[in-house]
């Protein structure tokens, strides 16, 4: 058995004679969406729908995907590594493509979510961590100051003479409870009847 991992996704798009508001209601009813969770599936965007599935599973999604009307795309998340044993693949004798002028990306339209929270971006801009200066960092040696501008602060000098120590033993912090008062005399009282 495998161990390749797919996701699948969907980008809006519609097979040739479904009608769209169909489709979108059969793709909600799949998913119990509400409006606004449809309208985002159906934004023109790439939504990842499910992640690290195997290839059966990715199918079946395609299928009932397919079937409902919606285009689906099945992408592999994890590549064959080819062992020491397998020889790679020969090249193509067919000419390679020239490389394409990169498309400068189209404006997306801004989606209301109404009352939920967006969908979180996954690399919106095309830039990864290690292309910002600002997020460059290294581990410093072992031993390193890891603070510039150390200021020396003088050590603070208390009086303590007026201080002693108890005896060993001693019970700290409680003073001894003074003797009860005696009762109030009521030998003068009595009770009528």
């Amino acid at each position: 058995m495998s161990d390749e991992l797919f996701e699948i996704a969907i980008s809006g798009e519609i097979l040739d004679g479904e009608n769209s508001a169909d489709v979108k209601a059969r793709v909600g009813k799949m998913f119990n969406a509400d409006e606004a969770k449809i309208a985002h599936l159906f934004s023109g965007n790439r939504i990842v729908i499910k992640k690290n599935v195997d290839q059966q599973t990715a199918e079946k999604y395609k299928i009932a995907l397919n079937k409902a009307g919606a285009v689906c795309e099945i992408k592999s998340l994890t590549r064959p590594v080819a062992s020491a044993s397998t020889p790679p693949p020969a090249p193509k004798s067919a000419p390679a493509p020239a490389p394409a002028q990169p498309a400068s990306p189209k404006p997306r339209e801004p989606v209301d979510y109404g009352d939920i929270a967006p969908p979180p971006q996954v690399d919106p801009l095309g830039i990864t961590g290690d292309q910002i200066e600002d997020l460059a960092a290294s581990i410093a040696p072992v031993g390193s100051a890891l603070q510039d501008n150390i200021k020396e602060v003088a050590q603070p000098q208390f009086d303590l003479s007026g201080f002693d120590v108890a005896p060993v033993g001693s019970v700290l912090g409680s003073e001894k409870k003074e003797a009860d008062p005696p009762p109030p005399d009521t030998s003068g009282l009595s009770m009528a009847d």
